[in-house]
């Protein structure tokens, strides 16, 4: 446990040597350390809540690439503690803080917007249904009043009026005809003063009318002539109607096959036509429907839970705290580094700074012994060159008198070779000069070699 601690607290920032000698702050980096790992875990859970909702890609693979991005927030978020030492004055460490913070800010923006549309899971499914409704039910009255399809009424209700002039045949004319229809208006009327002049004749007969005499006499029987006689004009009537509807028909099956022809004729184009127009925009209404059933990403789910913080201000304050909330936990670390950078220089902070003074120091004065040493060693060197160079002329100048030295003795020896050669020869001439003096007078000169 104490060497996970003290790898807890490396990680938080802190220096082992000086740790060593400070140990009363091994807590706080052993703090530092612990909330990096909790912001790390933070900012995996909110890549995989983030994955699954936006690309709906399965479980495992939302985990692993949540851990993933966890680890590069960790890494990020390292950087930005231990990137942030201590400055001599205040000014200092907030400009060196700034950007840092800046930074942090984004990614915990990034990081907090995933967990708070996790938190208001319920509420946002439910909104984005409503958002969906609106939108086909908007598109759908976009749809109808698009100029493209304002012939498919028209159309239809063609269809349906030649399908019904080739399923009647053509007798539908019938009710049409002016003959006929008369002469059913006509059957009405005869119907009508039959049934009146009837009842009249039955209630004098039982007496509920009348004259209210119960029996069959004169004005009975005057009733019922009446009643004979309507019925005799109905069936006349009836007669009348039977020709004009005899009539009617055989004027109309005449014309029947030419009118059900032309209604086929039409019926086929503009059954084609219809088709074609509603196929269109049943088509582009299901590739609408479609993309509005797909549209509950991450866009999609800010915007409802925007409308629901609209529309109830408790629920847009209680989103506004939980975003804050996560923000500020990513913010953490960064903050925390501020501070204490703002703050008087702890037991840890001295020793951290005598260490970095003591190991300049001594890092200066063995660059200044190194330099003393190669100036020192470079005199003898010189030395030594100029020595050399010396003896390398000293030498040539020996081999150069050898050389004459041999040259010279060379010579000598040619000339001794020679004389030894030549005095035979000056030996008997100076004999043959001394017997040429003979005569006693002595040789005065002695004679020259060579």
């Amino acid at each position: 446990m104490s060497r996970l601690g003290d790898r807890l607290a490396t990680f938080g920032g802190a220096r082992p040597d000086a740790l060593a000698l400070a140990p009363g702050q091994r807590q706080r980096y052993l703090a530092m350390g612990l909330v990096l790992i909790a912001t790390a875990a933070v900012s995996a859970a909110a890549a995989s809540f983030a994955l699954a909702m936006a690309l709906k890609t399965p479980t495992w693979v939302a985990v692993i690439v949540g851990l993933c991005w966890g680890l590069v927030i960790l890494a990020i978020d390292r950087m930005l503690v231990v990137g942030m030492p201590r400055q001599p004055r205040a000014s200092a460490n907030l400009l060196l803080a700034i950007p840092r913070v800046a930074l942090a800010l984004v990614i915990g923006v990034v990081v907090a917007t995933p967990l708070t549309l996790q938190v208001f899971e319920r509420e946002i499914a439910a909104e984005t249904e409503v958002m969906v409704l609106e939108a086909k039910q908007a598109f759908e009255e976009e749809l109808a009043a698009d100029p493209r399809y304002d012939e498919i009424p028209a159309l239809t209700e063609s269809v349906a009026a030649q399908r019904a002039l080739i399923a009647d045949g053509g007798r539908a004319a019938l009710a049409a005809d002016a003959d006929y229809v008369a002469a059913q208006a006509a059957t009405a009327a005869a119907q009508a003063a039959y049934d009146e002049a009837n009842r009249v004749w039955l209630a004098e007969l039982d007496g509920t009318g009348g004259t209210g005499i119960v029996g069959d006499g004169p004005i009975t029987q005057s009733k019922k002539l009446d009643r004979d006689g309507k019925l005799a004009a109905l069936d006349a009537a009836k007669a009348a109607e039977a020709d004009a509807k005899a009539q009617a028909e055989a004027r109309i099956e005449a014309g029947s096959v030419e009118a059900v022809g032309q209604a086929e004729q039409t019926l086929a184009a503009d059954s084609a036509e219809l088709a074609r127009l509603t196929a269109a925009r049943d088509l582009e209404a299901a590739r609408y429907d479609a993309a509005a059933d797909q549209s509950t990403g991450m866009l999609a789910r800010l915007d409802a839970l925007w409308r629901i913080g609209e529309r109830n201000s408790l629920l847009g304050y209680a989103h506004l705290m939980i975003a804050l909330l996560f923000v500020c936990i990513e913010l953490m670390p960064v903050l925390t580094k501020t501070l204490q950078n703002l703050m008087a220089p702890t037991a840890y902070d001295e020793v951290a700074t005598i260490t970095d003074d003591t190991i300049v120091a001594a890092e200066r004065e063995r660059a200044a012994e190194r330099l003393r040493s190669a100036r020192d060693e470079s005199a003898p060197r010189l030395d030594v060159a100029e020595y050399r160079a010396g003896l390398r002329r000293e030498s040539g100048r020996r081999v150069a008198d050898a050389f004459v030295a041999k040259q010279e003795e060379a010579e000598l020896a040619a000339v001794d070779e020679w004389a030894d050669q030549r005095a035979p020869f000056i030996a008997a001439r100076a004999v043959r000069e001394w017997e040429q003096d003979a005569d006693g007078a002595p040789i005065a000169t002695a004679p020259k070699l060579g």
